[in-house]
């Protein structure tokens, strides 16, 4: 059960019957939003950024991520499916992406619609709009992926500003299908069901609890996992009825280094794996990387291609989609398109429409002298404290276990590193 606000949405579940109290996720944890309390895990759910880090360390498999399921086609009369472009690395290399696509609308969809339209859109609009614009605040960080957005929200709420004022390529690929679909089939907004394919946990989350816009377009999400094996069951059919428009740039996205690349910049910055983000956004809220014009920070080692819900190795798939890559055409979006894409921004259609507001979970409390004299007495807590951050007492960080109990959230816990040696002490 997690330990959390009703207002947020989480797609990392714990089931507790698994669990055994290892310890093993409160260490990997980017956000301190694990607690061990009477020998199970417990998930602070204001905390939790989804990134699905608990879910690949958990030896017993007591973390899972909560998706939809395959009904909730019945849902609409038409059903339009959006796979992360990641997909196309999960596959054997003699499999193409026509016959993945193709396997993918067998599964029960009326259509595929592919993201690339959504990350070719936001490539164009990043390097001839807001890298031109010098009141646009720098570095520019990517918007794309959900975790490191919450990250930003939760731990680095400076950097919120920084953030590109632009949907996600899936958030973008959504409204598109649907307004297109809408006009062809006649068909009501609402009539239309959106589900993507993901490989990430926080992506389920978003679609649910979004950042920066009111609703999300994409009505469903389910794992790439669960997808995964009914499409094995169509690819041995030879009919091919789906062509990909993808493009080398937009396969290379997911990719570390696939944003930043096709902006044509040297002086940009590409970090995968949620604790090397953590390390950079640290050194751009201090203002140590002088000169950076964009920031790509993926939440998973390698990029989406190391999401929690993919199923091959990421190196294996990266290499995958790097050879499928050579044998797509470059970008060709020309000058007219370029501008008409611009102009779709300016006009709002594809921007951020809500502020992505500071998730103040890390203040000690809303009265600053107060907050000030807790900082205090966890200072003078952790004087008396081993520091070595064993996480016997259920907090991953000896710091956590005197915030916890500064801020009143445990009362019952003991150092019992601290109980031992005094103990050792008195029995000498």
């Amino acid at each position: 059960m997690n330990d959390m606000n009703e207002k947020y949405f989480h797609s990392v579940v714990l089931n507790e019957d698994r669990c055994v109290g290892c310890t093993s996720c409160l260490k990997v944890c980017p956000t301190e939003a694990i607690r061990l309390k009477e020998g199970k895990a417990r998930i602070i759910g204001e905390k939790c950024i989804d990134c699905g880090e608990c879910i690949r360390i958990c030896p017993n498999h007591a973390k899972s991520a909560v998706t939809d399921n395959i009904g909730i086609l019945k849902k609409y009369k038409y059903t339009i499916a959006i796979p992360s472009l990641v997909l196309y690395g999960q596959f054997r290399s003699n499999v193409g992406i026509n016959e993945m696509l193709t396997a993918v609308k067998k599964v029960g969809f009326d259509e595929v619609y592919e993201a690339s339209i959504g990350t070719e859109i936001i490539t164009n609009v990043v390097k001839n709009h807001m890298l031109k614009d010098n009141k646009i605040k720098r570095p520019i960080i990517n918007s794309t992926c959900p975790a490191t957005l919450r990250l930003i929200q939760i731990r680095f709420p400076e950097l919120l500003p920084n953030i590109a004022d632009i949907e996600t390529p899936i958030e973008i690929a959504a409204r598109l299908a649907k307004v297109e679909t809408a006009k062809k089939t006649g068909f009501s907004m609402d009539e239309i069901g959106v589900v993507f394919i993901s490989p990430c946990t926080a992506r389920m989350t978003s679609s649910r609890n979004p950042l920066g816009i009111e609703k999300s377009y994409i009505d469903g999400v389910l794992s790439m996992k669960d997808v995964y094996g009914m499409m094995l069951r169509n690819l041995n059919n030879d009919k091919v009825d789906v062509m990909t428009r993808s493009t080398k740039e937009s396969l290379l996205w997911p990719i570390t280094g696939g944003q930043g690349e096709p902006l044509g910049i040297e002086n940009y910055l590409a970090v995968d794996g949620i604790n090397e983000v953590i390390k950079v956004l640290e050194e751009i809220e201090m203002d140590k990387l002088d000169g950076l014009e964009f920031f790509e920070g993926m939440a998973c080692v390698g990029g989406c291609v190391g999401g929690p819900l993919t199923i091959e190795n990421p190196f294996i798939a990266r290499s995958r989609m790097k050879a499928l890559s050579k044998g797509l055409p470059n970008s060709a979006a020309g000058e007219e398109e370029i501008k008409a894409q611009i102009e779709m921004y300016k006009e709002g259609f594809i921007r951020l429409t809500e502020p992505i507001e500071p998730r103040a979970v890390m203040r000690l409390d809303d009265d600053i002298s107060k907050s000030i004299k807790k900082m205090e007495m966890i200072k003078e807590m952790l004087k008396d404290l081993p520091g070595i951050d064993c996480g016997v007492c259920g907090a991953p960080t000896c710091k956590a276990f005197a915030e916890d109990i500064v801020k009143g959230n445990n009362r019952d816990e003991v150092c019992m590193v601290k109980s031992m040696k005094s103990f050792n002490n008195g029995k000498a």
